[in-house]
């Protein structure tokens, strides 16, 4: 009797663990959607998503019995956003030096901290971030696993890892018993090509998702050697290099050892542009808004400063995106957030697209933070899109953004990441 017992609760047991879940759709019937691979926004869509993916796009699709509905009559859809350039480990207030940080807090406080930060960007409509350095030794990947894992709510993050970078990293004005401490805790600093071949090996070991490497630091920068070593042993694991570079040696020198891809490249000229463009280099533009420089300046007690003047002062950086589009250069949104500005991380994020906004308009601004950043991530026609198989991550926004660009900007009414609906 006890034989045909079990027998019996193995059957039973089998047939319970069999049952799939049912699938879960949701129909969204929007006023607008963003079409990001053809960059322009289409009125009167219907998405259809089933689980995490999205079935059916069209005017009219069909759905299936006992859809959950959601009314967007009166908004824009676009993918989820992405910010490829995120530092969700730091924070300094604007004008501190940026060790501060790393030497006022350890790295629990940093990790329960950046949880709060993921979740604001989640919350802002970013379903995708690209955190590059300035995460002491690893606790970007310590992170971005807890959301992986569901452990913390949070966008997908692909992170770097410590910053590879020559003597003293980018810290400077530190006195001489901290400066190599600290800058050891924050970055990977590499001596010669054999070392710069093993830090790259210990990312891979430590799971990071791409290298990112200083191109020019606050005194010791790396060597052409050192990059394109670097270069050559990531390319052999997979993962691709970009190079933190703001002037124009310095990005010319980077390209030509091979990296994928410049970080803020603010004073650049056309011949490194047409180089870019040739080998295939894409430029993640780290631009401010005239508005958060404005409120950058209050916080430091210069009231003075307006927006004309900031308008004057990042003049150049317009210009550039401009130059870089009409050489065939990908470019890309990173925010760069890390200092504190009184507001979420998620919120502050925007101020970048609303910089590139004023620069090539809605269209393209948004093309930035989801096509083209899904390019740089080997995510084409799977992140940054509203198509058919393409992952069921989208932001539905109060609003016609291509209308009224900056208010709809900051209104958000949902976010799917997944397939799963969160209202911030």
């Amino acid at each position: 009797m006890k034989k045909i017992a079990l027998l019996g609760f193995l059957c039973f047991s089998h047939g319970v663990f069999a049952q799939q879940p049912a699938d879960k759709y949701y129909l969204i019937k929007a006023g607008k959607i963003y079409d990001a691979e053809n960059n322009r926004f289409v009125k009167e869509q219907q998405i259809l998503i089933k689980n995490n993916t999205i079935e059916a796009v069209g005017s009219k699709v069909d759905a299936p019995a006992g859809v959950v509905v959601i009314d967007a009559g009166n908004a824009t859809v676009t993918p989820g956003l992405i910010d490829a350039h995120t530092h969700l480990l730091t924070m300094s207030a604007p004008g501190e030096n940026l060790a501060a940080d790393a030497l006022m807090h350890d790295d629990a406080y940093r990790v329960l901290r950046a949880a709060g930060f993921a979740k604001s960007y989640l919350d802002a409509g970013f379903t995708t971030i690209r955190d590059v350095g300035n995460s002491g030794q690893y606790l970007d990947c310590r992170v971005s696993s807890a959301i992986a894992r569901g452990y913390i709510a949070g966008p997908e993050m692909h992170v770097s890892g410590p910053i590879i970078s020559g003597e003293g990293g980018q810290f400077y004005q530190l006195p001489f018993h901290v400066k190599n401490q600290v800058a050891a805790q924050e970055y990977r600093v590499v001596n010669g090509v054999e070392d710069a071949v093993k830090a790259v090996k210990e990312h891979v070991n430590h799971g990071a998702d791409l290298i990112k490497i200083c191109a020019n630091s606050e005194r010791i920068n790396l060597t052409p050697d050192e990059i394109a070593a670097i270069v050559k042993t990531a390319h052999e694991y997979g993962l691709k290099v970009t190079a933190h570079a703001t002037a124009d040696p310095f990005i010319n020198m980077a390209v030509k050892a091979g990296v994928d891809g410049i970080e803020h490249g603010y004073y650049i000229t056309d011949s490194t542009l047409e180089l870019m463009a040739e080998k295939n280099v894409y430029l993640v533009a780290t631009d401010p808004s005239a508005r958060l420089m404005v409120k950058s300046y209050k916080l430091m007690g210069n009231n003075n400063y307006t927006t004309e003047d900031a308008k004057k002062e990042i003049a150049v950086l317009p210009e550039r995106i401009n130059r870089a589009l009409k050489k065939g250069v990908l470019v890309v949104a990173g925010s760069d957030q890390y200092i504190d500005y009184k507001d979420t991380y998620g919120n502050l994020a925007k101020e970048a697209i609303l910089s590139y906004y004023d620069a090539v308009g809605a269209a393209t601004a948004l093309r930035f933070a989801t096509w083209n950043a899904a390019i740089i991530l080997n995510a084409k026609d799977r992140k940054g899109v509203i198509k058919k198989g393409a992952a069921a991550d989208l932001v539905i926004f109060n609003g016609d953004m291509e209308q009224n660009f900056e208010k709809t900007l900051y209104d958000v009414k949902s976010v799917f990441i997944g397939g799963k609906m969160i209202n911030p």
